[in-house]
């Protein structure tokens, strides 16, 4: 694993599977290994300040963990996604990430990440189980290119992989690399921070969720990031009363083709007592920590 000064992300193997062409390293309850350099312009960066930030990417996904100068991100949007990203990257002082995670391989989760790699050294590279045969399966083998050239690392997520970026503890909870389809085979992944959990589904549907609660996976959490944008075809009630969160972020396009959020999801969560919020309506949510507590911000407010 690549050494790049004083970088304190660390990452552990655990297991390797997988034969002939496709070498994976699994991860179970560790965290991965040597430590890496920095990437942080020092004086750039808000380093007293932990955060978790859903981003106003319209009808897709993307969200950035922040915490002491260390970086991951959640998947990278729309291939149109690429530049409010960046903007986003560099407003936080950020010249490289520690991290990304693509949930799954739909353009409006992996779309954007061709941009990203091309601008951003990117120290790990945390893929879905392949093949790679979803709609942005040429931006994110164009990411592994790029990502294998500047020396960084590739990752196939697999259940129990766990490392640290600054105070948060980042754990796959669940990959679901066998189901047919594709929103189900979302890396499922939790972050904590202090005693407050963030939950991100992906796009997985009722039938994922289904199997996590079947495997006695603890997915309580204080921030639900709401599974396929508000879809009815996640966020099942007895999801939702395992999950249990005080806030709900949604990542939603303004008024999508698709009528999502659902009534019916909006309504569970109300029902719940989730606090909810929308990037159509809020822009980008972000949610920080002080003092052990949940502090949140919206870039706007609905009119």
């Amino acid at each position: 694993m690549r050494q790049r000064n004083k970088k304190s992300v660390r990452f552990i193997a655990a297991a390797c599977f997988f034969t002939a062409a496709i070498f994976i390293l699994a991860f179970y309850r560790g965290v991965f290994g040597d430590r890496l350099q920095r990437v942080f312009n020092p004086a750039a960066p808000d380093t007293s300040r932990d955060f978790v930030k859903v981003l106003d990417v319209g009808q897709a996904d993307s969200i950035l963990i922040y915490s002491n100068g260390y970086s991951l991100l959640i998947d990278a949007g729309l291939p149109s996604s690429g530049e409010d990203i960046s903007s986003e990257l560099d407003a936080a002082g950020i010249k490289a990430l520690d991290a990304v995670i693509i949930t799954h391989i739909h353009s409006d989760h992996a779309g954007g990440i061709e941009y990203i790699a091309d601008r951003y050294e990117i120290d790990n590279l945390i893929l879905p189980e392949p093949p790679y045969d979803g709609e942005a399966d040429t931006e994110v083998m164009s990411a592994r290119n790029s990502v294998a050239e500047n020396g960084g690392n590739i990752y196939t997520a697999v259940q129990g992989m766990n490392f640290t970026i600054g105070e948060f503890e980042i754990t796959v909870l669940a990959s679901y690399g066998d189901m047919s389809d594709e929103n189900d085979r979302s890396v499922i992944v939790m972050a904590k921070v202090q005693d407050l959990e963030f939950l991100f589904t992906g796009d997985a549907g009722s039938k994922a969720e289904e199997q996590l609660l079947d495997e006695h996976i603890d997915v309580s959490c204080d921030v639900l990031k709401v599974g396929h944008h508000g879809s009815s075809t996640a966020t099942s009630d007895e999801f939702l009363a395992k999950a249990a969160p005080e806030y709900a972020a949604i990542s939603v396009g303004e008024d999508n083709i698709y009528s999502h959020p659902s009534e019916e999801v909006v309504s569970a969560l109300e029902y719940r007592g989730a606090e909810i919020f929308r990037t159509d309506t809020d822009g980008d949510i972000t949610f920080l920590i002080e003092n052990g507590e949940i502090v949140t911000e919206t870039e706007k407010t609905e009119e």
